[in-house]
């Protein structure tokens, strides 16, 4: 198909351009900016090399800080959390017979991720001018973190489902199997030395929100 005379050229799939043209297509729920994104295993490494640099970064800033056996159980639970997604759902993509859909949309999904940051910070602005006066922080706050995960849960699966061409049920087996997945590795990582239970963190959050 051809552009319109002087419409400006699309960016390619896979560029800088268009990774950006597809976060912001997909996450306001068009199906379309799933082709924004390469095909190859080379887009998702693209795509996680982000991750796996600011895991580096933040691991050796906490050992720097804390050299101790729980900043490391920390600093390994944070690379299942970059991981876990990643495997699971090439094991899924494989058991529906949808491996050629996996690059790009693992792709599109490790970039998309970003998107929750950027919608974190809009609910901030929102939540501030439109919140009574009397509403304390942690309500604030605990509405924020509802918001966010409200959205993470949804775009989770309507990436799954346009990019592994899957049904309703389907994409949402993909949302629920990456949150079991996550849920046992804390209960793991709570009973085994050094007894590091992530949901203390988690819970730790409206804290700091609030305090902002």
């Amino acid at each position: 198909m051809t552009q319109g005379r002087g419409a400006p050229p699309r960016p390619m799939p896979g560029s800088a351009g268009g990774i950006f043209r597809g976060m912001m297509l997909l996450g306001r729920g068009r199906r379309d900016g799933m082709s924004c994104f390469g095909p190859t295993p080379d887009a998702v490494l693209a795509a996680l090399a982000p991750r796996v640099a600011l895991w580096l970064v933040g691991g050796v800033l906490t050992l720097a800080q804390a050299p101790t056996m729980l900043s490391a159980a920390k600093i390994a639970f944070s690379l299942c959390l970059v991981l876990t997604p990643v495997v699971l759902t090439h094991q899924l993509a494989r058991l529906w017979g949808r491996e050629a859909l996996w690059p790009r949309y693992m792709a599109a999904a490790l970039w998309c991720d970003w998107l929750v940051l950027f919608v974190m910070l809009a609910a901030v602005g929102v939540i501030a001018g439109l919140m009574p006066a009397g509403v304390s922080m942690m309500h604030s706050a605990l509405l924020l973190n509802g918001v966010i995960f409200a959205y993470n849960l949804w775009l989770t699966w309507f990436v799954a489902r346009v990019g592994l061409a899957l049904g309703a049920w389907r994409a949402l087996l993909v949302v629920l199997a990456i949150a079991a997945a996550i849920m046992a590795l804390s209960g793991i990582s709570s009973v085994l030395p050094p007894h590091y239970a992530p949901w203390q963190d988690f819970l730790a959050l409206p804290s700091a929100h609030g305090g902002r």
